[in-house]
């Protein structure tokens, strides 16, 4: 068990810019990695609201959530009374596709709720910390070689074969 003070929440997305096949990652400078866009979440806000606004704020770039083909344990909106918990195939929603666990420090952890999301194409590009980072598109291929964590690249392919099979690409 973690207790409040133990953990952190953070959101993030697989940014895809449909248009060219290409995903975005950030290049911190600093360490010299190749990571996807996350960050903490504000007190009271939902996780699909801290996905998008911290990939924006991170990238410059606006965002939205990317429903897709998933198959996921969550439960369906109607339930029947005696409903089995297994996993489901649900068309076209706007779940997380993966949580990732990572230790800060002694006892502490950090929870990472993963969405894949879309570049809102032909809207303006915004500010970003251009001294902290770089924000590159790169191919799914390229991107999945310079990514620096395999946690992250992992993440990826599956980001890729939901939105090729959601697509149809």
């Amino acid at each position: 068990m973690y207790a409040s003070e133990q953990f952190v929440e953070s959101a993030g997305t697989i940014l895809f810019r449909l248009s060219t096949r290409e995903i975005c990652i950030l290049h911190l400078l600093q360490r010299d990695e190749y990571v996807l866009p996350k960050g903490r979440r504000n007190l009271g806000e939902s996780r699909r609201n801290t996905a998008t606004r911290e990939t924006t704020e991170e990238t410059g770039i606006p965002c939205r959530l990317l429903p897709v083909n998933l198959v996921s344990r969550v439960c369906p909106v109607i339930e029947t009374e005696h409903l089995p918990d297994e996993a489901r195939l649900y068309k076209g929603i706007c779940e997380p596709i993966a949580v990732q666990q990572r230790r800060v420090g002694e006892g502490h952890v950090k929870l990472i709720w993963w969405f894949v999301a879309a570049v809102n194409e032909g809207e303006p590009v915004g500010q970003y910390e251009k001294d902290k980072f770089e924000v590159e598109f790169h191919s799914h291929d390229e991107a999945l070689r310079k990514l620096t964590f395999k946690d992250d690249r992992e993440l990826v392919k599956k980001a890729i074969d939901l939105v090729n099979s959601t697509l149809s690409f």
